[in-house]
């Protein structure tokens, strides 16, 4: 079939990795014409049209282009490597690509701009195997939010501040670092790329919560997984044992599809299942502090939080399932350790030896240790150290912790214990439920950052009004080791609630798509 030179029987504001899939199994589209598509939709909306700057480098054209011929010439070899065979996805910028894709990896800091790995992490070379097209690096806080003092979630010196495609006039300046009004958390270009058209897919980083609260500022599904469940190898990190990687998508078989893919589970799907066979557990929202991103109160959105809170719970009963509420876990209080939050400070205490080993994987990189960063950000504060946040507190004090490898492992331990053992799996076993469920933003995926249990992210509705400015909020899922295909069973039954996905406002007012 001739398709050159005409519009693509597909939009990319609306279209799943499994629409796509589809059209390729008919012949009614190629991997080329879907990489055209979405590289002209970053060039529209990425530094021009919408600014969303979710996209810190693109795929050179004739890179991913070479890509998709060869694998629309397997395809029709009758050679399909897996269900996503063919279809582009961004990587955050945390993740190291080698010079041959075209991109450097910078984790957003002016230092790394022409940093390019040695070798492709094993993220990238476990996507590209299943035959997926790495068409960019998306945008993040710079060093994941270790580097000034509250660093506004998105900001990097190298692309400035990611824009939310669902926020009118985009970030207040007079907002909070994490506020409404922001695209939230460290993995906000994979995102708000995913909720712009820029890829069906996305694949960002946590270390506790930087994957969960992006997806819900962007009304998406993601999942973070289990740890020791996806390669780790080949990243900008900033703890041994907290972070981990996960997936971003439109529709739950879309998350499915690549989530399985990570895992090294190609091609198996979930078996259907009614209501009836899903048990759920639902956390108090306000002990849970589920206004926490708000400048000053609103009562009108924390009505809105609540209300649509007790809506979801209300739909899993009306429609057969189990919900049971108020499910307790340990607070945030009861994981700290000698008084002190495990996640910050062994991740502060860490960091040094962590930023040398990323360093590592580069070639030839401009510096090595955090001290030479913290003095080439000096020798260049123009560029690296740019209004708004003109200091680098954080990594300096990376190098004044007084933790020790002891103090550090026995913090970890503890918050390991209390979070899993004592936490999730005691509340998972005494209520007889499946997952746990929390408001979109909230502090849950703390207790699963510590446990290395999984997290994930649903869609259900947006915040109205001047306080709300159309943010989309979701349900924050966490549960226990290996409970993925729990969270992805809730996620499917969920979408029967939910619906299919809406387009951003501010791209359907383009004239893109009249969803919306």
């Amino acid at each position: 079939m001739d398709i050159v030179n005409r519009k693509p029987p597909f939009d990319v504001l609306t279209a799943t990795a499994a629409d796509l899939r589809n059209l390729l199994q008919l012949g009614q589209t190629t991997s080329v014409e879907i990489v055209e598509a979405y590289l002209s939709q970053i060039e529209k909306h990425n530094k021009a049209g919408c600014e969303l700057r979710a996209i810190i480098s693109t795929a050179p054209r004739e890179v991913a282009l070479a890509q998709a011929e060869a694998l629309d010439s397997e395809r029709r070899s009758g050679q399909v490597r897996s269900a996503l065979h063919g279809i582009p996805i961004i990587v955050k910028d945390a993740i190291v690509t080698s010079k041959a894709l075209g991109m450097p990896t910078t984790a957003g800091a002016v230092a790394f701009k022409d940093a390019y790995g040695k070798k492709n992490a094993g993220i990238i070379e476990l996507l590209m195997d299943g035959g997926l097209i790495i068409l960019g690096k998306a945008s993040m806080t710079e060093f994941c939010g270790l580097k000034a003092t509250c660093m506004t979630a998105g900001w990097s010196a190298i692309n400035g501040l990611t824009q939310s495609a669902y926020i009118a006039g985009g970030f207040r300046k007079d907002d909070l670092f994490c506020g409404r009004s922001g695209p939230g958390g460290s993995s906000s270009g994979s995102a708000v790329g995913v909720s712009a058209g820029f890829a069906p897919l996305s694949i960002g980083t946590e270390t506790s919560g930087s994957i969960c609260m992006p997806a819900n500022r962007a009304g998406l599904y993601s999942m973070k997984g289990s740890r020791g469940s996806i390669p780790m190898d080949g990243l900008f990190n900033l703890s041994q044992d907290f972070d981990g990687l996960g997936g971003m998508a439109k529709s739950p078989e879309d998350l499915e599809m690549l989530m399985n893919l990570l895992n090294g589970n190609h091609d198996s799907e979930t078996q259907s299942l009614d209501w009836e066979d899903i048990s759920v557990g639902f956390v108090d929202p306000v002990e849970w502090n589920a206004f926490g991103f708000h400048k000053s109160r609103d009562e009108d959105v924390e009505k809105q939080i609540l209300d649509k809170y007790e809506w979801a719970r209300s739909q899993v009963v009306q429609r057969g399932g189990k919900a049971v509420y108020p499910v307790k876990l340990p607070s945030t209080e009861d994981l700290l350790y000698d008084g002190k939050s495990v996640n910050y400070s062994v991740s502060f205490y860490e960091f040094p030896n962590k930023f040398e080993s990323f360093c590592k994987l580069l070639e030839n990189p401009a510096v090595r240790s955090v001290p030479e960063l913290i003095d080439f950000n000096n020798k260049n504060a123009a560029h690296a150290m740019p209004e708004p946040h003109t200091d680098q507190t954080d990594l300096i004090k990376t190098l004044e912790s007084t933790l020790t490898d002891e103090i550090a492992s026995a913090a970890k331990a503890h918050g390991r214990e209390k979070a899993g053992p004592q936490g999730i799996d005691v509340a998972l076993a005494e209520n007889k439920i499946d997952v746990i469920i929390g408001p979109g933003d909230c502090a849950i995926c703390v207790l699963a950052a510590l446990a290395g249990y999984p997290t994930a992210m649903v869609p259900m509705s947006r915040l109205e009004g001047p306080g709300g400015l159309g943010q989309p909020q979701g349900l924050m899922m966490i549960g226990g080791a290996g409970c993925e295909g729990n969270m992805l069973k809730f996620m499917k039954l969920w979408k029967q609630v939910v619906g299919t996905w809406k387009v951003p406002p501010l791209l359907s007012q383009t004239g893109q798509s009249k969803e919306g």
